[in-house]
């Protein structure tokens, strides 16, 4: 279609599609990532006004041995000291899959695939339109 051609309608479509990907990327680490045993070493709470935010770092080790550190998400201070299972992929770890809150952060996915369809409906509309006119005005002028 000529319609996503144009630079206009390619860029707020372009931006819908990195708002659905961050959720897909954590939707395949949570059901087909690596799997991993994690032990989290030390959780830190920081505060931006009124958002706070707990970051922790850990160890873990691989069904292959090998081992690594890091940032692990989706834990808190109720996982400091415990080993807990973690699942790798695109983003990096993540533990406890769908249970502590990322269920709410996958709208983002909805939302971007939402807004595409939405513009690319509107986009479409309008081009349809400009054409009909041009049409018309050609018919108009012999």
């Amino acid at each position: 279609m000529r319609v996503f051609r144009s630079p206009a309608v390619l860029l707020p479509l372009l931006v819908a599609a990195l708002i659905a990907i961050w959720p897909a990327g954590v939707g395949y680490t949570v059901l087909a990532g690596d799997k991993a045993t994690a032990r989290v070493l030390v959780c830190q709470r920081s505060h931006t006004g009124s958002v706070r935010t707990t970051q922790c770092r850990g160890t873990w080790i691989k069904p292959d041995f090998t081992t690594g550190s890091g940032h692990i998400y989706n834990v808190d201070e109720s996982d400091y000291g415990r080993d807990v299972p973690i699942r790798f992929g695109p983003f990096g770890p993540y533990a406890h899959g769908f249970d502590r809150g990322l269920t709410a952060r996958f709208a983002g996915f909805g939302f971007g695939i939402g807004i595409c369809l939405v513009l690319a409906v509107v986009f479409a509309r309008d081009r349809r339109k400009k054409a009909a006119a041009a049409a018309w005005r050609a018919s108009q002028n012999p």
